[in-house]
């Protein structure tokens, strides 16, 4: 049996439960954050480059499809890069290039203090409230894997959504406006192959092994539409009721042309 509970825990949700974010929150917000499109924009080019398709919310649909990968595909991307960090910047808070225009914030403050950011007007944010890497194989001396005609991917699967599923409530604002059910977002990757930076064995996660193994991502993954030039606050708030645990994050964004 697995019996440690390693920092790769720390990809967003070890940190849920381990840690209390109380960040600050203003009451005046700006207006809506998105970029709202030309309603001229015709039907044709708005096949041939989703970010401009005329929609009032903030988020992608989960389906969707941005720069050639689904947001799942995404995920395992915003896994691949953090396991490739090693020891000195993996604790450092940062937003990763995720590859084509997409990035994503790693990393969480801690009390009063916001994580800020900035970026470009043609980059799109991913954005996690909770997410759990889950890999194979770990030290033999774990005694962990999976049961005998058990799947690999199911063993997996199954341990990574006994982490998530305690969550009950995510709650995420862009600028004062509320993400329209966020648990809705929640997905779980198909097994893919990685491979880490085998110097985070020592600080992050004792399961990497440095050559290419198995793993899986389950998780909230939203990907953010074009926001305006300017400064834009996203709250994230979740809520395990069963540890009486509510955890805050506040992440200021400025855009930048």
């Amino acid at each position: 049996m697995k019996t440690y509970f390693s920092l790769k825990n720390g990809l967003g949700f070890g940190l849920v439960l381990t840690l209390l974010f109380t960040s600050c929150q203003t009451d005046e917000f700006t207006e809506t954050a998105v970029v709202k499109e030309d309603p001229a924009t015709t039907e044709t080019v708005e096949e041939t480059d989703p970010t401009l398709r005329v929609n009032n919310s903030l988020v992608f649909p989960k389906t969707a499809h941005m720069f050639g990968k689904s947001t799942a595909g995404w995920a395992i991307e915003f896994g691949k890069k953090v396991y490739s960090l090693n020891c000195e910047t993996i604790f450092i808070h940062q937003m990763l290039n995720l590859g084509g225009k997409v990035v994503a914030p790693f990393g969480y403050s801690i009390g009063t203090s916001a994580d800020e950011y900035t970026i470009t007007q043609d980059q799109h944010v991913l954005l996690s409230p909770a997410f759990f890497f889950n890999n194979y194989p770990c030290p033999a001396e774990y005694e962990w894997g999976p049961e005998e005609g058990q799947s690999l991917e199911s063993f997996l699967s199954d341990y990574a959504k006994g982490i998530i599923d305690p969550i009950e409530k995510v709650e995420v604002f862009i600028d004062g406006t509320e993400i329209e059910d966020p648990m809705a977002y929640r997905l779980s990757t198909d097994l893919f192959y990685f491979k880490g930076n085998p110097a985070l064995m020592e600080c992050y996660d004792v399961c990497v092994t440095g050559e290419p193994q198995p793993g899986l991502i389950d998780g909230y993954f939203m990907m953010l539409k074009k926001l305006k030039i300017g400064r834009h606050e996203i709250l994230v708030r979740g809520e395990i009721p069963s540890q009486d645990f509510v955890y805050e994050w506040n992440l200021v964004l400025t855009v930048v042309k």
